[in-house]
């Protein structure tokens, strides 16, 4: 029965580390996509 429980929740805490770490990563190259785009969108007005 432990040895379920265990499993049970380390395969529940290895999906909650799969879920959150790459989304914080994705929203920190969404920044930076969005700063790059903006300054392209600058660049093509001044001409």
């Amino acid at each position: 029965m432990d040895t379920i429980l265990i499993w049970i929740l380390a395969l529940v805490g290895l999906g909650l580390f799969v879920y959150f770490v790459p989304y914080k990563n994705i929203k920190i190259v969404h920044k930076k996509l969005d700063t790059i785009i903006e300054l392209l969108n600058k660049k093509d007005n001044n001409k």
